[in-house]
């Protein structure tokens, strides 16, 4: 091989893995700036209180749901309370466009299953490209 065509593909194969680390640096996922600023850890990571009655608490938390799959027994509980407890903002969503919110560090959110048919319903929480998946499972004992 000559070496202008040696040069020539080395400076090729510089320049396709120079683009690479850009374009992957383009799409990394971070929260926005205000989010940044609010990303403060919690005093408290414990409580002592019980939720309130006919409520539970799915924490977000460390890049998963805690507890990630629930069975709602809806003669005791039917509101499913979500608590972003991990310092980046998700996107908490319905599988079928029942709510869509944003959720901040710190942030909590409500749904009440007793307005709806008994069910498997799914839920999903993003950041970026990570996606976080749950279910709440309302259907009766059988």
């Amino acid at each position: 091989m000559e070496r202008s065509s040696i040069v020539k593909s080395t400076i090729l194969v510089v320049g396709i893995a120079v683009v690479l680390v850009l374009a992957g640096l383009a799409f990394q996922s971070a929260p926005s700036d205000a989010v940044a600023e609010k990303a403060t850890p919690p005093t408290s990571t414990t409580t002592t209180e019980p939720p309130p009655e006919g409520v539970v608490i799915v924490r977000i938390d460390n890049g998963s749901f805690r507890p990630s799959n629930l069975k709602l027994d809806l003669n005791e509980v039917w509101i499913v309370k979500w608590v972003n407890e991990d310092p980046r903002e998700y996107i908490l969503a319905d599988k079928d466009d029942r709510f869509e919110t944003v959720l901040a560090p710190g942030d909590e959110f409500e749904f009440d299953y007793s307005t709806l048919e008994p069910g498997i319903y799914r839920v999903n929480a993003t950041v970026g490209f990570q996606r976080i998946p749950g279910t709440i499972d309302t259907r009766p004992e059988q």
